[in-house]
């Protein structure tokens, strides 16, 4: 925590001018291109336009955190853990990856994280019941506790950070419920909490945690309609939830709406082709594969990107036949 410290002093001493309303219009069109990239898997382009916004608006915590979630989200992809089939499988994320994150990269991730704190925690000493800053600071917690589960493995140290983002989180929703952003972490946890096997729920429940799925995809949903940042996490969200709970349609629904918005993304596309074929409707699923290897081997861009086991797990599940 000593680094977070420096920065605390630094801003506080240099940067009169700290950014009160962390959700302007401008910073939201602004930062716009860069979701925009992250999501269609430009990973380049999305992190020299979050580099600009950072040096653009140096007294706002959000292009840090960004930048830190691009890294996570990047090395995810390198692993090749960014699969539906990863996300809904119930031992999800419990074998450690054979590849080793860069350290540069991980010292990387790191400091971005504990300089959007550092600018959260600033705001904070100066207007202590600051909404934005509030939620930006349970955002980072968030990030750490996905990277500790994903890449880590280390499920203590997810707990640990996901419970704080929760709490913050939560208090912001219980003090201003039109601060739609902070309803996803709300939802997440309500989920997980929920979907807690027996043995492991009574003990949540002595500890004071309790979960609904109806009340995490009531959050979620409300996060995905009315949210300023974080629709598109909401709606990614849904889709993966909907999968494990077999609400085929509107995952279907989910997944369209997202390669719709950003056709860049061949797992978009892939994951329509999965849920299709849960849904048993395996011709229609066998169609959008040909079509994802069709793009792929026509070098449309970032469908080139596509690894080679995606494409020979794509060739199979067209080879297949109807009525496996």
């Amino acid at each position: 925590m000593k680094n977070v410290a420096v920065f605390l002093l630094a801003y506080s001493l240099a940067a009169p001018g700290l950014a009160r309303d962390l959700r302007t219009a401008q910073f939201l069109k602004e930062v716009e291109p860069g979701f925009t990239q992250l999501y269609n898997l430009d990973y380049a382009e999305a992190e020299k336009s979050f580099t600009a916004l950072r040096t653009r608006f140096p007294n706002h915590p959000g292009p840090p955190l960004y930048l830190a979630g691009l890294i996570w989200q990047r090395e995810m992809f390198e692993r090749q853990d960014m699969k539906l089939e990863r996300f809904i499988a119930p031992g999800y994320f419990t074998q450690p990856s054979t590849r080793a994150m860069p350290p540069a990269e991980r010292e990387r991730f790191f400091r971005f994280v504990k300089e959007s704190q550092a600018i959260s925690s600033a705001i904070l000493a100066r207007a202590p019941r600051d909404y934005d800053a509030r939620y930006f600071l349970g955002a980072s917690s968030a990030v750490l506790g996905s990277f500790a589960f994903t890449i880590d493995h280390n499920k203590t140290q997810a707990f640990r950070y996901g419970k704080h983002a929760y709490q913050t989180h939560l208090a912001i929703v219980t003090e201003k419920p039109d601060y739609y952003d902070a309803y996803v972490t709300v939802g997440v946890y309500e989920y997980v909490v929920a979907s807690l096997p027996w043995y492991l729920k009574w003990m949540a429940r002595i500890a004071g945690y309790h979960g609904s799925k109806e009340r995490a995809f009531k959050f979620l949903e409300l996060a995905a309609q009315r949210s300023r940042f974080v629709n598109d996490d909401a709606r990614l969200l849904l889709m993966v939830f909907d999968v494990r709970d077999r609400r085929s349609e509107q995952a279907l629904s989910y997944a369209t709406l997202l390669h719709s918005r950003f056709p860049r993304n061949f797992l978009l596309e892939l994951n329509r082709g999965q849920i299709l074929e849960r849904m048993d409707r395996k011709p229609e699923a066998a169609e959008v594969y040909r079509q994802v290897l069709r793009k792929a081997q026509s070098g449309i861009p970032n469908y080139d990107k596509m690894p080679d086991a995606f494409r020979e797990t794509i060739r199979k599940a067209v080879e297949r036949p109807a009525d496996e």
